[in-house]
């Protein structure tokens, strides 16, 4: 308290104007064609697709945002071709693909008409919120602009960035909110990846009793609570601080004007505890928040409820404010608007895609079901077998043909993101199976293991942890799209097209349980919460934990690979930051996407069944063991990052011998050393690594420490 007394002392002295000057990523010019490696594209369909540079900066604890202002000074730098930039996609086969189409040349012919530079302003705020204890401002810098009629691009060297903001009265609501997180640093890892001032912001929220969330909060009706008691138990053997909590026990307790919202009000009070949090139970027991992604419009501009309201978990899992000043802003009867009918971004609401929990559902209230799902989810969090846990089976489907039905566009074949996978060393491509369309009419030429089938599918599943799929979608399968005939005019068309079933939802029961994958669906309408269908059915049987799309799932222009792939490389690949733990992956994934983006419509529509604290590497170690419990400073590592060389440091507290035990980031023991403590003074020892994560365990006598390491690649040969 009185840490916070004097921060608070420290930061309502400050100025209400917080300045960031932002210097312009480079371009490479090569012939007509311009790259600016990293970049963001956030530009309207149609318009020049300038790059951008995204930024989340930090603004002292709980400061209201006011007004931002961007500032520069454009020079001319050549003459260069830039492209329109192409509609976002839903993965659905129905007319909504031509009227995008049509709105796209609309679009483009009036952007590149014009004898005006794209875009006008130096910025664009993208969203307003936070991440537990950080008060976060993101905005998208226009350095780079275009004039489409002349050719001619635009840079400015700099962008200043001024956001204007209030502070909350320190005896406020809002105030001693922010006050009861100021200590905590359960996010602190990812909150240092990405916020660009984040020295500045360690002024305000320095603290010198840090805490990490350990809280493990699971929502279910009172009728149904015991089929969880394997995973509490399981959960509380981990060191987790286990809460129970029934949805009567919410709904007679917490204020909101439903109980949609008496979950988010109840999660906010007790966010400072909860790392993670499961809701058990079926839609009618449990209900989802629906989003109305474009204003007003609870159906969508195209009046199917297949594509809006989106039922979304992101508005349990983002608490930063309360409704009134997030989700709900303009205070109408519809959550989440975000974009008018035309995809431009000037949403009535001001919701944040920064999760501050990590959540998921397990989308059952049949008691034998859940107990079977909980035994299945305990085995996998423990199972450290790398070689199944990183086997992957992928399946990919044409979501397009080129010009399909005489519209000019290009084809879009889910291999291609299915492969990205394993050019990129994501999944290892030794033990991965690929299944690609090799059927009917100008099929996928892209070698795999086997064709895309049904029966090569179910066939295939076996003993693989990871599963990723690219078809078209409906609740209770996903389908081949398969141009089986032409009438001569070498243009595939809609009569000409034939649909064949790749995975159904009763070919669960056919499927390897006791290896079950953790499963990315692609598809449309899989997850789709109001029935059981196959997302549900996968964690039923054949999944771990399963990521897939309530309503109509989209693709974006300026990052195709998507959500999938920022997923499976935060939990197989970059893993400093998720630990390897599925929804901890799937939060930063989210995030990623959203960064290269800001398109809002596959962060509604793609949620977790499943546990979000599921490891995709089991360790036997468990959390009293790292470091959500402070090491002691008796206990030192350094460098940390590492380039491979790393001393490990103690001081001993008394004659024992202190062992030094290394575990990878599966939990495998690779090393361990002892030394006899026979003289006074601190022990070191010498280890070299190679790059990934590791975690070592230090016993000295009756103590037990732990610290995580980093190795990065020398790539500079040191």
């Amino acid at each position: 308290m009185k840490i916070f007394s004097l921060l608070a002392i420290y930061v309502f002295a400050w100025s209400d104007v917080l300045t960031i000057n932002v210097p312009a990523p480079e371009y490479v010019l090569k012939g007509s064609s311009m790259t600016v490696p990293g970049a963001a594209y956030v530009n309207p369909m149609g318009a020049p697709n300038v790059p951008s540079k995204m930024v989340t900066v930090a603004l002292p604890p709980g400061a209201i945002v006011r007004a931002v202002n961007f500032h520069g000074e454009r020079r001319e730098i050549g003459t260069v071709l830039i492209p329109p930039t192409k509609p976002p996609l839903p993965l659905l086969r129905d007319d909504v693909f031509n009227d995008l189409q049509n709105q796209f040349e609309d679009s483009r012919d009036m952007y590149y008409r014009a004898d005006n530079i794209f875009p006008q302003t130096y910025g664009t705020l993208i969203s307003t919120g936070g991440m537990r204890k950080y008060t976060l401002v993101t905005v998208a810098c226009h350095h780079y602009a275009y004039n489409p009629r002349s050719g001619t691009a635009y840079r400015a060297p700099s962008i200043t960035v001024e956001v204007h903001y209030t502070m909350p009265d320190p005896s406020s609501e809002r105030a001693r909110y922010w006050q009861k997180l100021i200590h905590d640093i359960t996010f602190d890892d990812r909150a240092r990846e990405f916020i660009y001032n984040w020295d500045e912001a360690q002024v305000w929220y320095r603290t010198d009793t840090p805490r990490r969330a350990h809280g493990y909060y699971i929502i279910v009706p009172s009728s149904i609570q015991s089929a969880v008691d394997a995973l509490v138990a399981h959960r509380q053997s981990q060191g987790y601080d286990v809460h129970v909590v029934t949805r009567e026990y919410i709904e007679a307790n917490t204020q909101g004007d439903d109980i949609q919202q008496k979950f988010r009000n109840y999660l906010r009070a007790h966010m400072v505890d909860i790392e993670f949090a499961v809701l058990v139970g079926f839609s009618t027991d449990l209900p989802w928040r629906n989003m109305v992604p474009f204003n007003n419009d609870p159906d969508s501009p195209w009046n199917d409820l297949d594509y809006s309201p989106i039922p979304s978990d992101l508005y349990l899992a983002e608490l930063t404010d309360p409704d009134s000043l997030s989700w709900n802003s303009d205070r109408d009867t519809y959550y989440g608007e975000v974009f008018d009918e035309n995809f431009q971004p000037v949403g009535d609401d001001d919701p944040d895609y920064h999760a501050d929990i990590h959540l998921g559902r397990i989308p059952f209230s049949d008691q034998s079901a859940i107990e079977d799902i909980c035994t299945k989810l305990i085995s996998f969090d423990t199972n450290t077998d790398v070689v199944y846990k990183t086997a992957s089976l992928l399946t990919g489907a044409l979501y397009y043909y080129a010009n399909e039905n005489n519209g000019g566009n290009d084809r879009m074949d889910g291999a291609e993101y299915c492969e990205q996978l394993l050019i990129d060393s994501i999944l290892p491509r030794a033990t991965a199976v690929t299944l690609y369309e090799k059927g009917g009419l100008r099929p996928c030429t892209l070698s795999c293991t086997d064709s895309l089938t049904q029966s090569n599918h179910v066939a295939y599943w076996q003993n693989k942890g990871v599963m990723y799929e690219c078809h078209h979608g409906n609740v209770t399968l996903y389908a081949r799209k398969l141009w089986s005939w032409d009438d001569g005019d070498s243009i595939p068309e809609t009569p000409e097209i034939s649909w064949l079933t790749s995975l159904f939802y009763t070919d669960v029961y056919q499927l390897d349980n006791t290896h079950p994958a953790t499963c990315f669906l692609r598809s449309c309408l899989c997850g789709k919460p109001e029935e059981t269908g196959l997302g549900a059915m996968l964690l039923y049987r054949g999944g771990s934990d399963v990521i897939s799309s309530s309503r109509v799932s989209w693709s974006s222009s300026a990052d195709p690979n998507g959500i999938p792939y920022h997923f499976y490389n935060r939990l197989l690949q970059d893993t400093t930051t998720s630990n390897g733990i599925i929804g901890t992956a799937y939060d930063i994934a989210r995030n990623d996407f959203m960064n290269n983006t800001g398109f809002w419509l596959p962060a509604y529509h793609y949620n977790l069944f499943g546990d979000p604290a599921l490891q995709q590497f089991g360790r036997a170690m468990n959390i009293e063991e790292s470091e959500a419990k402070m090491p002691s400073p008796a206990f030192s590592v350094f460098p940390n990052p590492s380039r491979g060389t790393v001393t490990l440091c103690i001081q001993p507290s008394n004659n024992h011998p202190v062992q030094f035990n290394i575990y990878d980031v599966s939990g495998r023991l690779i090393n361990c050393l002892q030394t006899d403590v026979s003289r006074s003074g601190n022990v070191s020892l010498n280890i070299h690594l190679s790059t990934g994560i590791y975690f070592v365990t230090v016993r000295d006598g009756a103590n037990v420490f732990q610290k995580k390491i980093v190795v990065v690649d020398c790539a500079d040969g040191q």
